[in-house]
């Protein structure tokens, strides 16, 4: 199921903002004292079918993106209102992209707090960075502050020269450029972004399905030219790989990655690209 079609994995523009993105907007942005519905809609999404992006200074000093929406939950006597946080990703302060904390799919009732430090609703004074109101309002707390995201903050895409790899025969080292989805050893799952410079040096991020942490990834076009090496600098550790790019499609790459001494398989399969 994984790599049955990889497109449906494409990185959306919520994933795509990274930690520094959000603190560049939020550097000289107002803070928002009280968001409500109303307030959301006047504020353009990020990308294509996302809901309101709202970006959360933490009372620890984190930095946490959070996509909401208002709805309604059904209760006894009449429906209840709640907020969701259909997703969220919190940064753990200066450490580039590693996460403290992220989640999906959190219902927030009126009344209750939540969390991004830790990714969990509490109750009311017990440490949440913003909180529901009974008019469904939310409003942060002590000296979290809240941000709206007015619009995609993605910088213009960098150009990697031709991106198609069918327009030519053999392998070139632009053919390694792109996203791509990677399982190694069911163990590291997520996507690697990377891009080749003209010399065949590349560098690019991996981003972790489970901790949404982004990783810095370098390397070089190796010999055959259907080869490349790659380092993923993880948060306390190196992951080398050795990966050997399909010359029929040029749609998958496959090998071995090395940690900490011990081998594992891998593959990686190109996505396809799609709008936000």
């Amino acid at each position: 199921m994984l790599f049955g079609a990889a497109s449906a994995f494409a990185a959306d523009a919520f994933d795509q903002h990274t930690s520094e993105i959000l603190k560049q907007a939020i550097a000289d942005a107002k803070p928002i004292e009280r968001l409500a519905l109303d307030d959301a809609n006047k504020l353009q999404p990020i990308g294509r079918n996302l809901s309101t992006c709202i970006v959360v200074r933490t009372n620890d000093g984190n930095v946490a993106k959070a996509l909401v929406a208002w709805g309604f939950r059904r209760g006894e006597d009449k429906p209840i209102p709640v907020l969701l946080i259909e997703r969220f990703v919190t940064y753990r302060g200066n450490r580039g992209d590693v996460t403290a904390a992220a989640g999906e799919d959190v219902m927030l009732f009126a009344g209750f707090a939540f969390n991004f430090d830790i990714g969990q609703v509490v109750p009311a004074g017990q440490g949440g960075d913003v909180r529901m109101t009974d008019e469904s309002v939310l409003v942060p707390i002590d000296e979290a502050k809240i941000f709206g995201l007015d619009g995609s903050r993605l910088p213009a895409a960098e150009d990697d020269g031709e991106e198609d790899p069918h327009d030519h025969e053999g392998v070139l080292p632009r053919d390694f450029a792109g996203a791509w989805r990677v399982d190694i050893d069911g163990r590291w799952r997520g996507e690697w972004l990377l891009h080749v410079n003209g010399e065949g040096q590349v560098r690019g991020t991996y981003t972790s399905d489970d901790s949404k942490s982004g990783y810095p990834i370098s390397g070089r076009v190796a010999s055959p030219s259907h080869r490349v090496k790659l380092t993923v600098h993880l948060e306390n550790a190196q992951q080398t790989v050795d990966a050997l790019l399909w010359t029929t499609d040029k749609s998958r790459m496959s090998g071995a990655a090395t940690l900490a001494g011990r081998e594992f398989g891998f593959v990686a399969v190109r996505e396809q690209a799609k709008d936000d």
